[in-house]
């Protein structure tokens, strides 16, 4: 069998749309990969022929009554198993364009052949095609009404306006699934519109706002311990201290020449620095949330280099970064420009974390908690967000959201009779996104093995059997509460 590196697989794709610049961006397709759509399975042409691309006109902004603009939110249904006032299930779209996969294989879409229903699935403001602005640009001014509250209010009107408009979906049940940040959506539907639908599945849910979220890059050690061993996490950690004391030392011209840094880099420069071991960071963090069936190729590797255990890490980089004819921005600028490009829903995403939510991947916290070199601190995120969006961008300001919107939704460790009664949640065990999410209690499921949102799929054979019994436990939850009168 050949040996699968998705190392060379995700550069190989970058270098492919970057052959004509001089210099490549090194963090742009490991944050690009990281913002995918969720996946539920591949799929035919044949298979997405029955859903279709359709539009609904929603007011810019839901809370202003003498703000009378409109803009077109883009959303797919496929209504081939559909029978009059047969269930309707909504996959929620997230920080992502989405696509017609979600409609065409996986759990919720047989849920809708086995039920006679009718499957949406609408795409969230501001991403895909969905922008409320005409000149699809994504400055400071127009990004105003990208929040949560607007974006939920845009999912509310929709279910209304569907039930309204379509004689054979008016006593129709309403089911929402949702995964990673869609999955959150649909948990704190139940908060604000709970009359509007039945019961959600939210998959890999993060539900706890919080800036410094260094559990995350704890939670990627561990899961790359538990799916190779204590060697590899080991290694790692010996590798990236090695890293730490050549930069302390100032003893980087070797290293940075054998990874073909650009001449722009400062490894003097605090946030140039920074940036190197943030990037290095979400590397593994990319393979360990997206690419988890790969964790132990990615060790096999690190275990098996020709070298000491202290510069193991370098030569896998050396490897991973290495190109003849284009060096690597490792920069801070190059960073930056990931959110500051007004076109690139990346930096959509980066503003709703900037504003609302938080979650960055610190390795070392106030609490003194730190993890792969210790290198990245939250004020760190803090300048990335005053820089990309401006002074008016504080953390204090950052601060007061995350209380307000913890205080409204719960956070987590909330007692499921009395909350969230209406939602079942999953998480993969190696997922470090569930750290913020309900682990516990009869309606929270944790799959070995799995990492986010692995669980969209349809049930088969070659999953695990806890999978495939969650998979069931998923369907039955929302059949009962469909039934329930």
């Amino acid at each position: 069998m050949k040996y699968f590196n998705p190392v060379i697989i995700i550069l190989t794709v970058y270098f492919a749309v970057s052959a004509e610049e001089s210099a490549v961006n090194p963090y742009r397709r490991n944050v690009e990969l990281l913002l995918l759509e969720p996946s539920s399975g591949s799929y035919t042409k044949n298979d997405a022929a029955s859903v279709q691309e359709l539009w609904i006109t929603q007011r810019l902004d839901h809370f202003d009554k003498l703000n009378n603009k409109t803009w077109q939110m883009r959303y797919l249904q496929n209504a081939k198993y559909h029978k009059p006032q047969g269930p309707i299930y909504i996959f929620v779209g997230g920080e992502w364009t989405i696509t017609p996969g979600l409609l065409s294989t996986g759990l919720t879409h047989d849920m809708a052949l086995i039920n006679g229903g009718m499957l949406f699935y609408t795409e969230h403001r501001y991403y895909g095609q969905s922008w409320p602005h005409e000149n699809n640009s994504l400055s400071v001014d127009e990004l105003t009404y990208l929040s949560l509250e607007q974006a939920l209010a845009d999912l509310a009107h929709f279910i209304r306006e569907q039930k309204s408009q379509n004689s054979s979906l008016t006593h129709s049940k309403v089911l929402l699934i949702g995964g990673s940040y869609s999955g959150s959506m649909v948990a704190w539907m139940t908060q604000l519109y709970r009359e509007l639908f039945s019961a959600s599945w939210a998959s890999s849910a993060p539900l706890l706002a919080k800036s410094d979220f260094y559990e995350y890059m704890q939670l990627v050690k561990n899961s790359i311990q538990l799916s190779y061993g204590l060697n590899c996490t080991q290694r790692l950690e010996k590798g990236l201290n090695h890293l730490v004391k050549l930069f302390n030392l100032n003893e980087t011209t070797e290293l940075l020449k054998k990874l073909n840094v650009c001449e722009n880099f400062n490894a003097n420069d605090e946030l140039d620095r920074i940036s190197f071991f943030n990037g290095i960071g979400n590397y593994f963090a990319l393979i360990v949330q997206s690419y988890s069936a790969y964790i132990p190729s990615l060790c096999h590797k690190l275990m098996t280099m020709q070298s000491t255990e202290a510069e193991a890490l370098q030569r896998f980089l050396e490897q991973l970064y290495a190109d003849d004819s284009h060096c690597q921005d490792f920069s801070y600028q190059s960073m930056l420009q990931l959110f500051s490009e007004h076109t690139d829903q990346t930096r959509a995403w980066f503003y709703q974390t900037c504003h609302q939510f938080g979650w960055y991947t610190t390795t070392i916290s106030a609490s003194n908690s730190s993890s792969f070199g210790g290198q990245v601190p939250l004020w760190y995120f803090q300048r990335l967000c005053g820089d990309a969006f401006g002074p008016g961008q504080k953390p204090s300001q950052l601060e007061a959201g995350i209380v307000r919107l913890n205080e409204q939704f719960g956070g987590v460790g909330f007692n499921q009779s009395e909350r969230y009664r209406q939602v079942i949640f999953t998480h993969g065990q190696l997922d470090p996104w569930r750290a913020m999410g309900q682990q516990v209690g009869n309606q929270a499921i944790v799959l070995p093995g799995y990492s986010h949102c692995e669980d969209l799929a349809s049930i088969v054979v070659r999953d695990t059997v806890p999978m495939n019994l969650a998979k069931l436990r998923v369907m039955s939850f929302l059949q009962r509460h469909m039934a329930a009168i």
